[in-house]
């Protein structure tokens, strides 16, 4: 999937995600004494905190200092910024006040963070967290999940996770993983992988 075009990624994305759409009207999650297991009902994604070290004029980005509401003046890498957007949050070369981190709040604004934290304040754990959407009928928040998934468990090394976080911009059928910090690839491919796995087996409790 790295090959593909951005409008490849997002066709393959949107066939997938209509033949899961079409399973969930299926779905029977097998019970067991402490929780739930669905088979092939969900896809995982991943998502992570970019740093500002990694957007570089070298590297690809456009590094162009811009300033930005909430951001008192400062100025930061236009295309880190952007990535803030999307994300939710990114490190900073410098803290402010002690801060070492920006958010996106929503309404057009930035503002200093001490940490990533997903919806409720709960400090975003690296290969652990995880958010579902707030349309999703089969999880809850602090759900515990144990992902059986090859590419998942390979890529991020973990099978095991725990939903912290919650938002209208994520899929029903969609569980987005939280990798961490890093640095993002070269400028031009700042998009999140568009699937980690398909053909997943979850449990939950």
């Amino acid at each position: 999937m790295d090959k593909m075009t951005d409008d490849e990624l997002r066709a393959f994305r949107e066939h997938k995600v209509a033949e899961l759409r079409h399973r969930a009207y299926e779905v029977r999650p097998e019970q067991v004494a402490d929780g739930a297991i669905y088979l092939r009902t969900f896809f995982c994604t991943v998502y992570y905190t970019p740093k500002e070290s990694g957007f570089t004029a070298e590297r690809g980005f456009d590094a162009t200092p811009i300033i930005a509401p909430g951001l008192h003046g400062r100025k930061y890498p236009r295309d880190f910024l952007l990535a803030v957007k999307k994300e939710g949050f990114g490190r900073i070369n410098e803290p402010v006040d002690g801060r070492n981190y920006i958010r996106w709040m929503n309404d057009n604004r930035y503002a200093f963070a001490e940490a990533p934290v997903g919806r409720r304040g709960e400090v975003l754990v690296p290969r652990r967290s995880c958010a579902i959407s707030s349309r999703n009928r089969f999880l809850r928040q602090h759900a515990r999940l144990k992902i059986k998934s090859q590419t998942v468990n390979e890529e991020t090394g973990s099978d095991e996770w725990v939903v912290c976080d919650t938002g209208p911009g994520v899929h029903p059928l969609q569980i987005d993983l939280y990798w961490g910090e890093d640095e993002p690839r070269s400028g031009g491919n700042v998009r999140v992988r568009a699937g980690l796995g398909w053909n997943t087996r979850l449990r939950w409790t």
